[in-house]
């Protein structure tokens, strides 16, 4: 059963926690404004349903950026994101799996997101940083059809 919900998330994290998931985790330009406009609104009245929270994103967004697909989208998938804890376990897999590969062992990861992309990046980089590696190793991270090789 899944103990942490969206309605707690944007209820009752303060406006720095707030404003950190929607910028890490939905990438959201205006992810301090919306925070600020989320802690606003609640002070006020319970966000109860989706449409109370799309309406608090909207008027955190100015209506030039507006043409930008849902306003909501990014900071919805910010908060699915936290709720559903879908970064860390992928950062600790890659962890694991590294410290799983004999000498000379391949290990290819491919990510489909920034952000997924992002953990796998870090997980190499600690790898190299912490666990004893017998030779520089290429990271090769792919995200869509870009390849770009990071080395060590």
């Amino acid at each position: 059963m899944q103990e942490l919900t969206a309605s707690e998330i944007v209820n009752s994290y303060p406006e720095e926690e707030l404003y950190r998931i929607i910028k890490e985790y939905g990438e959201e330009r205006f992810a301090s404004r919306i925070a600020r406009n989320i802690c606003i609104y609640r002070k006020q009245k319970k966000i109860e349903n989706t449409g109370e929270l799309v309406e608090i994103i909207r008027k955190s967004i100015p209506a030039k950026f507006s043409n930008d697909g849902h306003p909501a989208k990014r900071t919805f998938q910010a908060i699915r994101i936290a709720v559903n804890n879908e970064i860390d376990p992928l950062y600790k897999t890659v962890l694991k799996a590294i410290n799983c590969l004999k000498p000379k062992g391949r290990l290819c990861i491919i990510t489909f997101h920034s952000l997924e992309d992002r953990a796998v990046k870090n997980a190499f980089i600690h790898a190299s940083r912490t666990m004893y590696l017998s030779k520089r190793f290429t990271i090769l991270c792919m995200w869509c059809s870009k390849i770009r090789k990071d080395y060590n």
